[in-house]
């Protein structure tokens, strides 16, 4: 029930209703789609790669005060561990990936890339499409059947497990267990990101995790705040609107909130993420009361004008948020780099993160975010290549502390990157050629992610605080990491069902007693059966 995921519903809809056509195609031939209603053979539990933690690097400035809590640091070290060995055997490695940043220049002009491949020792041959475009496209290489050997894959789309069956390596004999500690930097990935790779008892993937960095938060421009001579903290919802109201000025351009901050709200109403699970059976939060009370409370927040009045229809949240015209934004903390980046030098940019509420004063239990932002597959073939891309894949999950993290981010000294008081800044033709620091090749596979902000020493604490403050008490979708043919197949259209219903009760389209005759349409037109599905997807993981 948030301006942001309407944006997430759209951008999988996309995914699933180009792949679904594609897919249907593509596996018409294959056994497997004559499973594809089998949910406890898809949802069929494995025995997971070992988790074995890194630790050849520097050591944490700040202690772990949970085993969800990131790695932190302020600083580079000053001596960085070498890479082992180079991992490819020179041939060419053919990659589809997504990217949310501009797409770099091409290898031919790009000495970053090029250092790339002699770092990872292949011919690094990527098609590189703007996530906006990714659905269509990776539809198209679906049917054409060219997206090469290393692949990107979002994880709701039809026939996902059918796919991956027909067309991807089972990498569970080479990865399940001990196996994976042939692979030090890919058994550093913790546990729960392996199980969103898991479909049909087999391990089609390697994660591309994010950890509880992918949790939404409210940023707050704590210096806009401090101009004001506005203390920014609130204890329950009329403290959080009173504020909204003293900060918001449309008049001057000036709104408190750049969307409705569902996650700080879903926690003030402790409102389950997406489904509440007891005793192996599912509630989904559309039915839960304490939505339907969200709702309201996202609906006066836009009814009073403290929310922007583009956020529903047209948002741009992180670009109000640098610009000042929006003082909070819910994103994730993996979007503080970013933020940071946009900032104007010498502005005196500086943000916060706002702490959780929970209901009526008790402790707040904020929605955990997923572990994974996709998975990555690699293309069925002779087990000899399947182990070499492996390699490549251990190396671009080199961690922090490495010579081989330091050249994915930063690139070339001199060139892409000069250092600034002990820091690493990006130059003009950094930012161009590694993509803002973002090279897609982040979408292969990541270390997971530290808490490290270059030339802002300073968030790395502000950031450790927020996570400490909650991260222990955070709740998971229980659902994640099992497969429900309904959500699969009907849920994108199930999702903008509901979205559209959400939007006009936001924008007074509706009034919000409608909803619960909402929810009944929502599980007639596929909630039932996802829950059924679900149910029994944990019980097939429970059993195993």
């Amino acid at each position: 029930m948030t301006t942001n995921a309407p944006r997430g519903i759209t951008r999988r809809g996309l995914i699933a209703g180009g792949l679904g056509i594609a897919a249907t195609g593509l596996l018409a031939g294959c056994d497997t789609v004559t499973r594809s209603t089998d949910v406890k053979a898809i949802n069929r539990a494995v025995t997971l790669p070992d988790y074995v933690p890194w630790a050849g690097g520097p050591d944490p400035v700040l202690p772990k005060t949970s085993a969800l809590m990131p790695s932190a640091f302020r600083r580079i070290p000053s001596e960085l561990v070498p890479t082992d060995r180079v991992p490819g055997d020179g041939s060419t490695l053919h990659g589809s990936v997504p990217t949310n940043s501009p797409v770099p220049p091409s290898k031919g002009s790009n000495p970053y890339w090029q250092g790339l491949d002699e770092r990872m020792g292949v011919d690094l041959d990527l098609t590189i499409t703007p996530n906006a475009d990714w659905g269509n496209k990776f539809a198209t290489q679906v049917a054409g059947d060219t997206l090469g050997d290393v692949f990107t894959v979002f994880g709701t789309f039809s026939y996902l497990p059918q796919f991956l069956e027909a067309k991807a390596a089972n990498l569970t004999e080479i990865l399940s267990g001990s196996g994976v500690r042939d692979y030090p930097y890919l058994a550093n990935l913790p546990t729960a990101s392996w199980r969103g790779t898991v479909f049909s008892g087999g391990i089609y993937g390697v994660p591309v995790p994010r950890g509880p960095l992918t949790t939404g938060v409210l940023h707050r421009r704590q210096d806009l705040f401090e101009q004001l001579g506005v203390d920014p903290s609130f204890r329950d919802l009329d403290e959080f609107e009173a504020l909204c109201r003293e900060v918001s000025d449309p008049q001057r351009n000036r709104w408190a909130l750049g969307s409705v901050p569902t996650n700080i709200l879903a926690s003030m109403f402790g409102v389950p993420n997406q489904w509440d699970e007891q005793g192996g059976r599912l509630t989904h939060m559309y039915e839960v009361d304490a939505y339907q009370d969200m709702l309201e409370a996202s609906r006066k927040l836009l009814a009073d004008g403290l929310v922007h009045p583009d956020s529903v229809t047209a948002y741009n949240g992180k670009v109000w948020f640098v610009q000042g015209s929006a003082l909070m934004l819910q994103d994730s903390y993996s979007a503080i780099p970013g933020l940071l980046q946009q900032a104007e030098p010498g502005s005196g940019f500086r943000m916060t993160m706002a702490p959780f509420v929970g209901p009526g004063g008790a402790k707040p239990k904020p929605w955990l975010g997923d572990p994974n932002n996709a998975i990555t597959a690699l293309a069925a073939g002779p087990e000899e290549r399947i182990r070499m891309l492996l390699g490549v894949l251990n190396w671009c999950a080199s961690p922090f502390g490495t010579e081989a993290w330091m050249y994915r981010k930063f690139g070339i000294e001199g060139r892409d990157f000069d250092f600034r008081d002990g820091a690493p800044v990006l130059t003009k033709t950094g930012n161009s050629e590694t993509a803002l620091g973002e090279f897609p090749l982040q979408y292969f596979t990541e270390c997971p992610l530290p808490l490290f902000y270059s030339g802002a020493p300073e968030m790395t604490d502000v950031v450790y605080e927020s996570l400490s403050s909650w991260l222990d008490d955070g709740i998971t979708n229980p659902t994640y990491g099992l497969y429900s043919p309904t959500n699969s197949t009907k849920g994108p259209a199930i999702g903008t069902y509901a979205t559209s219903a959400i939007n006009d009760v936001l924008l007074g389209r509706a009034p919000v007693s409608g909803w619960k005759a909402v929810v009944r349409d929502w599980r007639r037109r596929g909630g039932d059966a996802m829950r059924r599905e679900f149910e029994q997807a944990l019980e097939a993981r429970a059993g195993a």
